[in-house]
C-alpha cells in the first residue's frame, strides 16, 4: 500500500469507500456503479482504490457482509424473557429480521438478476468459504448463548444456519409465491422452522 498514507488515513479511506460504495450501490445497483463513480465521491484516484480492494466485487462483498452482520447480531440481543415462550420470542425475532431484509437494497441486489452468480465467479473461492464458515460459527456462538439461557435445540448448528438461509432466500421469490399469500407463507415457514428447531418447553 502507498507509503504516503498514514494508518489513520488508510482507515478513513477504506471506511469512506465502504460508505460511498453502499450509497451508490443502493441507489444505482452493482452493475451501473463503477469504481470511478466511487473514487470520485471519496476524492481519491481510481488507481488508489486497488490499494484497498482488488475489485469492485470485493468491495461489494465487504459491504454485504457488514449489512448481514448488522442483521444477524440482532439474534445475539434476543432476550428470552419469562413473559413469553422461547418459541414465540424466536418467531417474532425472525419476523422482524425478515422485514428488515425485505427493505435492505444491498442484500437484495446481491441475490437478484443473477448478480450473485456474476459476483461469485469473480470472488476468490476462499472469500466464499470464509463467509459460510463465519455464518456457521456465528450461529454456533448464538446457540451457545441461548443454551446458557435454558433453550434446548433439536437441530445441529449448521442445520439451523441453513434453515435461516433458506428462509431468507424465500423472501426473494415473492412473485413466484404470490403477493396475496406471500406474508402468510413466510409466517408459516417461520412457525415450522421454530417448531422444528427448539425443543418443547
Amino acid at each position: 500500500m502507498s507509503k504516503r498514507f498514514k494508518q489513520n488515513e488508510k482507515d478513513a479511506i477504506r471506511n469512506a469507500l465502504i460508505e460511498e460504495g453502499k450509497l451508490l450501490f443502493s441507489k444505482y445497483g452493482f452493475q451501473k456503479t463503477s469504481i470511478t463513480d466511487i473514487t470520485k465521491k471519496v476524492g481519491i484516484a481510481q488507481g488508489t482504490f486497488y490499494n484497498f480492494f482488488n475489485s469492485k466485487e470485493l468491495l461489494y462483498f465487504a459491504i454485504l457482509e457488514l449489512e448481514e452482520n448488522k442483521l444477524t447480531k440482532q439474534l445475539l440481543e434476543v432476550n428470552f424473557s419469562k413473559e413469553s415462550s422461547a418459541k414465540e420470542i424466536m418467531k417474532q425475532t425472525l419476523q422482524n429480521l425478515i422485514k428488515e431484509i425485505e427493505t435492505n437494497s444491498i442484500i437484495r441486489e446481491f441475490f437478484q438478476d443473477n448478480n450473485m452468480k456474476k459476483l461469485v465467479r469473480k470472488l476468490p473461492a476462499s472469500s466464499i468459504q470464509t463467509h459460510h464458515t463465519h455464518d456457521t460459527a456465528f450461529i454456533e456462538t448464538i446457540i451457545e448463548k441461548w443454551e446458557k439461557e435454558g433453550i434446548t435445540f433439536i437441530e445441529k448448528p449448521e442445520i439451523i444456519a441453513a434453515m435461516f438461509r433458506s428462509l431468507f432466500i424465500l423472501t426473494l421469490h415473492q412473485s413466484e409465491i404470490g403477493a396475496n399469500i406471500y406474508r402468510e407463507t413466510i409466517d408459516q415457514f417461520i412457525h415450522l422452522i421454530v417448531e422444528g428447531m427448539i425443543k418443547e418447553e
